[in-house]
């Protein structure tokens, strides 16, 4: 009985220290905790982030197991990768902004500059006259092919806090991708009638196309160019300066559009 209660120990302590070991399929020195050198046949279900409480996720139709990195365990994701016509742009990324804070430009000396495009950001904010950069508005994205267009729409209310009947003023606003003018608008602003605190549903529309595959930084900024009649007051882009509005009532918002010609040859994986 002594040796039997012997063997019960040592096949006890045995499987105790198994439980914790390293399993090896056809290898004598596995890497992982199950380590498998050949084929792998599962005939049932994979469960994903289980517990000793929970089983884990089943993936849903379609999904596939995705790398997180190292020490993070795979997870379910879908793959998108629908059919789609040859020579046919899709609309492969949209992305939107928005924001209250805007800009308030006051008096300054004129500036007539004449925009061109792919103008540097600091060269149309240069020289004189107020302006900036409408930074919360800024976004980025990623072009994955290299046929492709790019949409950028900025729309903002202008506001001007005048009382005098004529008075106004000229300003201009520009997208920007990665600090180069895309599209740009000037408008005059001014107050045609004894009211106060005239303002304006402003749009701009700029695009860009065949950009190299990377990531890039969608941009807006306005400036002031010239006060019409002797006007002195706050000019509001994006921004209430007076009580006829509110910020949100002015609020700025930025989408860009990502069209593009899948490559058929891209075999990089998108998920969602």
């Amino acid at each position: 009985m002594k040796i039997l209660n012997n063997i019960l120990l040592i096949n006890l302590a045995f499987i105790s220290s198994s439980l914790f070991a390293q399993v090896g399929v056809n290898t004598n020195t596995p890497k992982t905790t199950l380590d498998i050198q050949g084929d792998l046949g599962i005939r049932n279900k994979i469960y994903l982030g289980g517990d000793e409480t929970t089983t884990g996720k089943l993936g849903e139709v379609g999904s596939v197991l995705v790398s997180q990195g190292a020490n993070k365990p795979p997870t379910w994701k879908v793959l998108r990768r629908p059919e789609f016509k040859p020579e046919t742009y899709y609309l492969i990324n949209y992305e939107a902004s928005s924001d209250v804070g805007g800009l308030t430009l006051r008096n300054g000396s004129a500036n007539k500059t004449l925009y061109t495009k792919n103008m540097s950001l600091s060269s149309f904010l240069g020289g004189s006259g107020d302006g900036g950069e409408i930074s919360k508005l800024s976004k980025t994205f990623k072009v994955n092919n290299s046929a492709n267009k790019i949409g950028l729409v900025f729309e903002t209310v202008v506001h001007l806090n005048s009382n005098s009947r004529n008075a106004g003023v000229d300003f201009a606003c520009g997208v920007f991708v990665d600090d180069q003018l895309k599209g740009v608008r000037v408008f005059t602003l001014n107050q045609p009638t004894a009211s106060v605190g005239p303002f304006y549903t402003f749009t701009l529309l700029g695009s860009a196309e065949n950009l190299p595959k990377k990531e890039y930084t969608a941009k807006v900024a306005c400036k002031r160019r010239e006060s019409i009649n002797s006007f002195t007051g706050d000019f509001g882009i994006g921004k209430a300066v007076y009580t006829n509005i509110n910020d949100f009532m002015a609020q700025s918002t930025l989408r860009v559009e990502v069209l593009e010609i899948p490559d058929a040859n891209n075999n990089e994986p998108v998920y969602n």
